[in-house]
């Protein structure tokens, strides 16, 4: 209501300028002088009232950014004291639980890989709609896209399990060998350290191209899928920008990597 009565006042001031204008012109002597001088009063008001308008509006843009950086930051404290160190502890413990009441188990059934694959679904879609933004309306699309490696170590290479797209649908890897393909020797690096990998820049390298063509997108995040010593695989993310990724992103990542480890450990075989 107050920004819509300053434009208001803007444009009444703005029409006594131009009436006051006319008064100015078809007077003369002490008349012309006094409109002039009115008339140049109620200019500057307008000028006056655009630039209170400014301020306001840049005094709001102002604390938009300010409560954004605010968000992200404590998006961050949040990961880093709280949902990180609890998933990790989840997945060790979903190991131990696993090793202390090992059992025979027949082969996989239908409605277990079905419920699998469900679990697996619910995770790659959060990861692509809680990192990169969307694109704008109506399509209203997200930026990332995700997929689920798993690492066979007798066939010494990663396997595609899953996928969600967003916006883009190019063709993606299905199979990355890890000894003859620089892109599976990063993620086996990562698998094997435990700790999540972010390219933010062109500094961070490119050799991890999910891509058939070989280019990827530039942001790529990449968290390993173990608990402890039982490693499953690499959960990835990638989106087409660098800045469409922060920091909260790879530890969102992190979290859903162990999240998913733990599902899997007491999956059983």
């Amino acid at each position: 209501m107050k920004r819509i009565g300053l434009l208001l006042l803007s444009a009444l001031l703005g029409g006594g300028v131009f009436v006051l204008s006319i008064l100015a012109d078809d007077a003369e002597g002490v008349h012309k002088v006094r409109w002039t001088a009115l008339g140049t009063i109620v200019a500057c008001a307008v000028v006056a009232v655009a630039a209170y308008e400014n301020h306001r509006a840049e005094s709001a843009r102002r604390k938009t950014r300010e409560l954004a950086v605010k968000a992200v930051a404590d998006l961050a404290v949040t990961y880093n004291q709280a949902l990180l160190p609890v998933t990790r502890e989840l997945g060790g413990l979903a190991a131990e639980y696993a090793k202390a009441n090992q059992q025979t188990s027949p082969p996989v059934s239908g409605t277990q890989a079905a419920h699998r694959a469900v679990i697996l679904q619910v995770v790659l879609d959060g990861a692509v709609s809680l990192t990169a933004p969307s694109t704008p309306a109506p399509a209203n699309l997200p930026r990332a896209r995700s997929a689920f490696y798993t690492w066979d170590p007798v066939a010494n290479v990663f396997r595609r399990q899953g996928i969600a797209h967003g916006d883009r649908t190019t063709e993606i890897k299905s199979q990355i060998p890890w000894q003859s393909d620089a892109c599976g020797a990063k993620m086996l690096a990562i698998l094997q350290a435990g700790g999540p990998f972010w390219r933010e820049n062109e500094a961070d390298g490119d050799d991890i191209k999910l891509d058939v063509a070989g280019a990827g997108y530039k942001a790529v995040i990449v968290a390993p899928v173990r608990s402890r010593d039982v490693l499953f695989g690499v959960l990835t993310v990638d989106a087409p920008e660098y800045e469409d990724f922060t920091r909260p992103h790879r530890d969102l990542m992190a979290t859903l990597g162990h999240v998913l480890a733990a599902s899997l450990v007491l999956d059983g075989p």
